[in-house]
């Protein structure tokens, strides 16, 4: 049950549309008596729409009523992984791949307004499709409610609809709508990453032609009689259910959904691949899923030539574990509790990449985990791509060429060690220092030697300083906490660890020998907020000729 605070204009009849639900089932469940007399903030409890076996309306925009369930019993819940359990230490079923299983209408979350209007168990399905998603994929438990109060306060809405983009970036993800094709959801959904497709519902709609009805999340896929089955988490129902490939198209679930060729992708993070349950479903066939070939781009990833095995220590393990993190089998969390180190944990994702790839899964880097790497992408022999110990040219930097501007002659020495610490572009790392921080003459650097904007608590402490956001559509002033530097070689070098080390960034390491590609990576993972960004540092690398800096620091 949800409950419902009365708001100026609402009728009975109006919150019975939607809510799905009727009017008298609301004063039922209420005591009243005369179902046209309720009053502003009155609270009502309203019917879950979901154990109702009505439904009414629909909307667009990454919205929806929704549909109630099959009168038949769902599929069967494979929680192979276990419950998740969220930051309240709530617990979650999962699906077969270990995603979380959300319920639009759950009581916790369900009467929570959705955008300007509506509730999310009335219209929700869309976000809680997307928290789902992004709670596989990043591994963290973000539950519908905790990533609507994020959209509220973030402009995640356009009016009802869920824009993607600021979604996914509770996350440090990034999402885009790819055309639709089996080939881009299989490569999502082996890799680990679960996608959000647009289904319908209504009779005669013939799947789309009066556009999407409803959201759920695709995690896996399998076999089932011999024919190939979709599994998906239906946030209407809180189910996991089996949909079916009807030519270019997915049917099933309740009142039998058809996929309308709208397909949402989620990108970043660190994924892990899901695997077939061990029981049998209905039709009397035990599901196979695909084996989750990694199908990770590994370019730009460089690996050492040797054997490596438990035990083993140094940059050359660092590199492998670089490349284990790249390729989702080992979080960066897990590589910061002993990086350069061969220990258990690099062993076990070692071993997740060797089964995925067709390697014996033994746990020992050699010749045929050296070419499954290669294969992808991966140079084998020569230094990392993204060390975290210089490994770059250890010669002074010298006398550099002069730019014409001060500010940017004065600290190019700074950006160049900096890539050569983290491997972030030089004349990137220069372009935000200068427009950050207005050529070093901003309050922030001054007071704080900040010449980043970048937030929170740092060496000396922090400042407390007025700044400007691109929330909504418009610029506000707010004020916020930057860190604070001993000096300004000490915000550089962090500078360029804050990148690295913030997987959020991880896509524009593929790009470092493209400055301004790593530019517009770093600022669709959210640097910053104004829509301008990445073509302001492009402009200013271009201007200046910035580039030159980055072959310098390349040696």
């Amino acid at each position: 049950m949800n409950t419902y605070s009365v708001r100026k204009g609402d009728t009975l009849n109006e919150l019975a549309k939607r809510f799905g639900t009727s009017a008298k089932e609301i004063a039922k469940k209420n005591g009243l008596e005369d179902i046209n007399k309720i009053q502003v903030g009155q609270k009502l409890i309203m019917p879950d729409s979901f154990e109702q076996g009505t439904r009414t309306g629909s909307t667009n925009s990454g919205t929806s009523s929704k549909p109630s369930p099959e009168a038949s019993a769902p599929a069967t819940t494979a929680a192979k992984s276990g419950p998740a359990k969220d930051d309240d230490g709530r617990q979650f079923p999962t699906s077969r791949d270990g995603t979380p299983i959300y319920k639009q209408g759950d009581a916790q979350w369900g009467g929570r307004t959705l955008g300007s209007s509506s509730s999310l168990a009335a219209a929700g399905c869309a976000m809680t499709s997307t928290a789902m998603a992004i709670s596989k994929i990043t591994g963290k438990v973000i539950n519908p409610g905790e990533l609507d109060q994020y959209l509220d306060k973030n402009g995640g809405y356009s009016g009802n609809g869920l824009i993607w983009g600021k979604a996914a970036q509770m996350a440090g993800l990034g999402a885009s709508k790819p055309g639709w094709s089996f080939d881009n959801i299989n490569k999502q959904i082996d890799a680990g990453r679960p996608v959000v497709i647009g289904v319908d519902y209504k009779a005669g709609s013939n799947g789309g032609a009066n556009g999407t009805d409803h959201w759920i999340t695709v995690t896996g896929r399998g076999t089932q009689n011999g024919k190939p089955v979709y599994y998906a988490n239906d946030p209407a129902t809180g189910k996991e259910i089996t949909l079916t490939k009807d030519g270019n198209r997915l049917t099933g679930g309740p009142q039998g959904y058809k996929s309308t060729g709208e397909l949402v992708t989620f990108s970043g993070g660190n994924p892990n691949p899901g695997t077939a349950p061990t029981n049998s479903q209905p039709g009397g066939e035990t599901p196979t899923q695909t084996p989750p070939a990694s199908s990770v781009d590994m370019k730009g990833t460089t690996l050492p030539g040797g054997e490596l095995k438990k035990g083993a220590r140094g940059p050359e393990v660092e590199q492998l574990q670089n490349a284990l993190v790249k390729s989702g089998h080992l979080t960066q969390a897990d590589m910061s509790t002993g990086p350069g180190i061969f220990g258990p944990k690099t062993e076990a994702a070692l071993k997740k990449f060797q089964a995925d790839n067709g390697v014996d899964a033994i746990g020992i880097y050699g010749p045929k985990t050296r070419a499954a790497f290669e294969k992808l992408g991966a140079k084998i022999g020569g230094g990392s791509s993204t060390p975290t110990n210089p490994t770059g040219p250890t010669t002074p930097v010298g006398d550099l060429p002069k730019t014409g501007n001060a500010f940017l002659d004065r600290v190019a020495a700074d950006a160049i060690k900096s890539q050569r610490q983290t491997g972030v572009p030089a004349s990137v790392t220069l372009a935000q220092a200068m427009l950050e921080s207005g050529s070093g003459q901003s309050g922030l650097a001054t007071k704080a030697n900040n010449f980043f904007g970048i937030k929170g608590e740092g060496p000396a402490g922090h400042v407390t300083m007025p700044t400007k956001e691109f929330l909504n559509g418009k610029w506000v002033t707010v004020n916020a906490n930057f860190r604070k530097y001993n000096s300004p070689a000490e915000s550089f070098a962090d500078h360029g660890k804050f990148l690295r080390d913030n997987r959020r960034y991880a896509n524009a390491f593929n790009h470092t020998d493209n400055a301004a590609q790593f530019a517009r990576e770093i600022h669709k993972a959210g640097y910053a907020t104004d829509p301008e960004y990445s073509n302001k540092l492009i402009s200013i690398i271009n201007k200046y000729g910035l580039d030159r800096f980055d072959k310098i620091a390349r040696g």
